[in-house]
């Protein structure tokens, strides 16, 4: 790498493969993390300890004059954003052309959004990858510098397919820096192929049986695991949460409703009808009791015939 500066602002430990690099390189001027996120402060202080590299705890309403402090005090020749919540001041962009750049862990512009990861594994996508583009007024919108995809195998969890892509973003950062230091601008986004996905509410978390199949619902249990513990279920009004599940063969041909408990025993497992005659083992379960194989759950009174509801 070319003997430049690197200031990084995140909020998430798929930035610490890339600052690891960054300092490596001896190219880390400054690292910037908002108050409050305890684990990545905690890796970052002790990283700032080691390099010496200064971090700057970020707070919401000083955010402003600590951003340009940050620029005038360390004079990175860039700054990348990892997962960072807060939008750059529009001024400070003026100001600061080809500067800011930040790492969209998924693809653009098809993919826009707070989390890229939950979306595409929800949705089934094939692949997914890290989107490095400039930063300007609105939300994803930026020139296109880096754009690598990674397949996004049948098993992953929304924790593997982040761990994967921090790496990803790690080993982009030499390519990235040739590209900048040359004067590339990017190329523009297919603004007419862009989608926008809210970051995940309530709502997205819960499993409706009634209309979802065994890959659907595998496929948010996925999304869902770790961050949120595993998509929602009910039964009797009892908030549970499905951890990982197995796409099983039909065990019973019989019809029943979606939702319907068909097995909850050791030998067949916990096993559930979904949508479209398809039925799915719930392996493991997390409850306020704690995390659990799913045939555990009838010492809670569960028992085959029951049936699963959402009321949301």
């Amino acid at each position: 790498m070319k003997a430049v500066k690197i200031a990084v602002l995140c909020n998430n430990r798929m930035a610490i493969p890339a600052l690891q690099a960054l300092q490596s390189a001896g190219i880390l001027c400054a690292i910037g993390v908002p108050e409050g996120n305890t684990d990545v402060i905690d890796f970052c202080t002790m990283l700032s300890k080691q390099s010496g590299v200064p971090l700057l705890i970020l707070t919401k309403n000083q955010f402003h004059i600590q951003i340009q402090e940050m620029v005038l005090k360390n004079t990175p020749h860039y700054c990348f954003t990892m997962t960072f919540p807060w939008k750059i001041p529009s001024e400070i962009l003026e100001k600061n052309r080809s500067f800011f750049y930040n790492f969209h862990y998924g693809l653009l512009p098809e993919m826009r959004g707070a989390d890229p990861i939950f979306e595409s594994l929800r949705r089934g996508a094939k692949e997914t990858g890290i989107t490095v583009h400039s930063i300007d007024r609105k939300i994803d919108t930026g020139s296109i510098i880096v754009r690598k995809t990674l397949p996004i195998s049948s098993d992953m969890t929304h924790g593997m397919l982040s761990t994967h892509l921090s790496w990803l973003g790690a080993n982009l950062l030499n390519e990235l820096l040739l590209s900048l230091n040359d004067g590339y601008q990017g190329v523009a986004q297919d603004h007419s192929k862009a989608k926008y996905f809210a970051k995940p509410g309530a709502k997205d978390v819960c499993i409706f049986w009634e209309t979802s199949d065994a890959q659907t619902v595998d496929a948010l249990v996925r999304a869902c695991n770790p961050w949120n513990r595993g998509a929602y279920t009910q039964w009797n009004g009892w908030n549970i949460r499905i951890v990982e599940t197995t796409i099983v063969e039909k065990v019973m041909d019989q019809l029943h409703p979606p939702g319907t408990i068909l097995t909850l025993d050791m030998e067949n497992g916990f096993i559930v009808q979904c949508d479209k005659n398809t039925q799915l083992r719930l392996d493991i379960i997390y409850t306020d009791e704690g995390f659990m194989s799913g045939s555990k759950l009838s010492t809670f009174g569960l028992k085959k015939g029951d049936r699963f509801t959402w009321n949301y």
